[in-house]
């Protein structure tokens, strides 16, 4: 993936902080594409209508515009071995969380992002 993959020209924000993290982020994780996400009630409905479609929500038949939608039941919130805090010092993770460098751990997620969403569309 490159950088066009990220249309400036539609992107609902001009802010260059904004627009640079969101390249660099595409160019690490690879997208097939990105979409603009703008909040609309056409957006919100077409959204849904794609998770229903997909089987992910089911329509809740008594109440307007209300959805149940289940997770994997592999995609675990917290893993508490693998959940760092990440801050200058040791200390600053308080005694009861597991502490990491922060540019460590960087490099680390660097490496784990990498290609991570190839085949898949991100949303911003």
């Amino acid at each position: 993936m490159t950088s066009s993959c990220v249309d400036l020209d539609i992107a609902p924000v001009r802010n260059e902080r904004v627009l640079s993290f969101v390249h660099q982020i595409a160019e690490l994780t690879s997208p097939d594409s990105v979409v603009w996400c703008d909040g609309s009630d056409d957006e919100w409905r077409r959204l849904m209508m794609r998770l229903v479609r997909a089987g992910t929500a089911v329509r809740l038949s008594r109440r307007p515009n209300s959805f149940y939608a289940a997770s994997d039941p592999d995609d675990v919130a917290r893993v508490e071995e693998r959940t760092f805090i990440c801050s200058a010092t040791e200390e600053g993770a308080g005694p009861t969380n597991n502490w990491a460098d922060p540019t460590e751990m960087r490099e680390t997620l660097r490496g784990l992002f990498r290609g991570c969403m190839r085949g898949r569309t991100m949303y911003v």
